[in-house]
């Protein structure tokens, strides 16, 4: 179950913030120990580790979760409580609804995000936003560096589908899930996919590097349709070949030896 009525907001507070450092952190370490550490030479050739920007994005990640779980509380609480449509029984609306409630979540988050990220970028906004974008040359632990209100704004699409729609508890926990996974694979530098509907890590780290283009949650298509898309074929040589590698490179890569 989703939250148990009998626990108060601390309990949630608690829960949502040592669960979140958990997650993050536990991803985020494995996937730096891979990707920039032991197999280095393949994944991220030529990176030099910044370490002040490694602890101050550490820093601003536990902040970052430790606001949202403040943030997050009161919507966990209100979940448990039954005021949400959250429902635990599968029978209750079926597999199809399953599937429907997911393309359903996806519209809705894909183009809510891509609206908020947006505005975080116009000059009433910048100053949430900016803690976020002081990271030029991501690394896994860039994935929540944010300012609280930031990450928050960002979450709350995932969060306001609940009260919109029924959706199965576990489809919600796997969306809130998934996003973090996907927050620290895009900041990794290494693209996974090569499919450019998708905004895979190659495009993030151009949002990075520009600032103002692909805005996208998960898909491309709404920076896309609004201008705002930059391809990364389209700047090999403009960025650090140690900080843009072209989908799948680690597979044409051999690692060092000796």
């Amino acid at each position: 179950m989703l939250g148990d009525p009998s626990e108060g907001p601390v309990s949630i507070f608690l829960g949502l913030f040592m669960g979140g450092m958990l997650f993050f952190f536990g991803l985020a370490t494995i996937s730096y120990l891979i990707m920039f550490v032991f197999a280095k030479d393949r994944f991220n050739p030529g990176y030099q580790p910044n370490r002040r920007e490694l602890w101050l994005s550490v820093k601003w990640s536990v902040l970052c979760l430790l606001g949202n779980a403040v943030l997050t509380a009161p919507i966990h609480w209100a979940i448990a409580n039954g005021y949400s449509q959250v429902y635990y029984d599968i029978g209750d609306y079926g597999w199809g609804w399953i599937l429907s409630s997911i393309v359903i979540m996806l519209v809705i988050t894909e183009t809510l995000i891509y609206w908020i990220h947006r505005a975080l970028h116009s000059d009433r906004l910048w100053w949430v936003h900016e803690t976020h974008h002081q990271f030029k040359e991501t690394t896994p632990f860039t994935g929540v560096a944010f300012n609280p209100l930031d990450s928050f704004a960002q979450a709350v699409p995932h969060h306001l589908c609940v009260f919109l729609f029924p959706m199965h508890a576990n489809v919600y926990l796997l969306s809130v899930s998934v996003v973090t996974m996907w927050a620290v694979l895009i900041h990794d530098r290494v693209s996974f996919v090569p499919f450019k509907w998708i905004n895979y890590t190659a495009h993030h780290t151009l949002h990075h590097w520009y600032g103002d283009y692909n805005y996208g949650q998960y898909f491309t298509f709404w920076d896309r349709w609004c201008g705002t898309y930059k391809d990364p074929d389209a700047c090999a040589g403009e960025v650090p070949d140690t900080v843009l590698h072209p989908p799948l490179s680690f597979l044409r890569r051999p690692p060092r030896r000796g």
